[in-house]
């Protein structure tokens, strides 16, 4: 049925697109990134090549009417046996929306139809689209699976939404109203509230709602749907200061904490919290940005600089090194990190196993080659040379990223 509903939403776009050809601007973004390393679970040296890339475009049917779409895919290793035959990936379809904009006073409005991901909290997307601000996303949650990189929790589903920015102040507020399939048994309705705000040496993005699973008849009862129980979720991020002055960056929030009438309270399982608490020190042209972080680990597994859930990260960068016309950034990401581990299990810090972390070390560059941007990265897992074979310490990621 999901797959049904998705294939008319895009034929209904792709006829659209078509009777509007003739004004119709297309614009967006595209990245891929290649991983070298070698399979750890094998007795000998196997290297591996992994492919992430992404996809978004943006159609502008008209001044005032655009629409989304953004693709993704993450393949296993393509250097095996098979690859010129088939190599298994994931494919995904995180965004398909379409949206139309009304001025009203000081006021412009923003109303939605969307299937995916749409406006994801954690991601700074919302603020960029909305105030036209440059990225204030954490370098630790950099991912190359499309632009939203870290999620605190989805507006994911088929729904619709409606968002108004306010001029005569830097703020913006909306609603969202979707339904998914998050739920193993019933479809799921949110209803979420959304408030954001960037001033001088202030930013905010905050956002939270309801899920209510949708049952069918219960003990016989003659209702139509009934409601066992709901979901909660919130999420917030804020940066105190800018990107020019000492800052402190601040990411937080859970998702899908249940609430029953038999219980009376949410359950808040530490595994669905994000908690991201990041200064960050300016020193002329030199960053130096301190990370403390404990993450989902279904969180984890899509980023490129954290390995683990539970940890600390030392980033120092420059952006300001030339070379004849090209500028470089140049930095170096150190962190320490703990797997299965969450700030609430740091009471117990006393019976934890001394031996269960990671150390790694990983230099990165940067510049624009063309028209876009290429980044090299190399890491070195410290660990790997106790508990592995020492190239298994070693990894390296080639990315590439353009507009158009």
């Amino acid at each position: 049925m999901r797959k049904i509903k998705g294939h008319i939403f895009t034929l209904f776009l792709l006829l659209i697109a078509t009777n509007t050809f003739g004004a119709t601007f297309f614009s967006g973004f595209t990245g891929g990134k290649i991983n070298y390393s070698s399979n750890i679970e094998s007795e000998k040296y196997d290297p591996d090549l992994k492919l992430q890339a992404f996809f978004q475009g943006q159609f502008n049917f008209s001044e005032n009417s655009w629409s989304h779409i953004e693709l993704s895919i993450d393949t296993s290793d393509l250097l095996n046996e098979k690859l010129f035959h088939s190599t298994p990936a994931d494919f995904s379809i995180d965004e398909i929306s379409f949206i139309q904009k009304a001025k009203i006073d000081s006021t412009t409005n923003y109303f939605s139809v969307f299937m995916g991901t749409y406006d994801p909290i954690g991601s700074d997307i919302f603020l960029r689209r909305y105030f036209a601000a440059q990225s204030i996303a954490s370098k630790i949650t950099e991912s190359w699976l499309g632009l939203a990189g870290s999620i605190l929790y989805p507006h994911f589903g088929l729904g619709v939404s409606d968002v108004v920015r306010f001029y005569k102040q830097p703020m913006a507020a909306g609603c969202y109203f979707y339904i998914n399939h998050e739920d193993d048994k019933y479809f799921v309705f949110n209803a979420d509230l959304r408030y954001a705000c960037m001033y001088r040496l202030f930013t905010m993005d905050f956002a939270g709602g309801i899920g209510a699973p949708l049952a069918d008849k219960n003990n016989g009862e003659d209702v139509i749907l009934t409601v066992n129980k709901l979901y909660w979720h919130a999420g917030t991020t804020m940066l105190i200061g800018n990107a020019f002055t000492q800052s402190l960056f601040i990411q937080a929030g859970i998702n899908n904490a249940p609430f029953t009438k038999s219980s009376g309270t949410f359950y808040i399982s530490q595994e669905e919290i994000y908690l991201l608490f990041e200064p960050r020190f300016r020193i002329s042209d030199v960053h130096c940005n301190i990370s403390l972080f404990s993450l989902p680990q279904n969180t984890v597994n899509q980023l490129l600089f954290v390995s683990d859930s539970l940890g600390v990260n030392l980033n120092i960068y420059t952006d300001s090194i030339s070379w004849g016309s090209k500028r470089f950034t140049v930095g170096s990401q150190f962190s320490y990190s703990l797997a299965n581990k969450y700030f609430m299990d740091l009471k117990d810090i006393k019976n934890w196993d001394k031996n269960a972390f990671s150390i790694n070390l990983a230099p990165y560059c940067s510049t624009n080659v063309m028209s876009g941007e290429l980044h090299i990265l190399g890491t070195v897992k410290f660990m790997n040379f106790i508990n592995h074979k020492w190239y298994d310490a070693f990894s390296t990621d080639i990315g590439f990223r353009t507009s158009f």
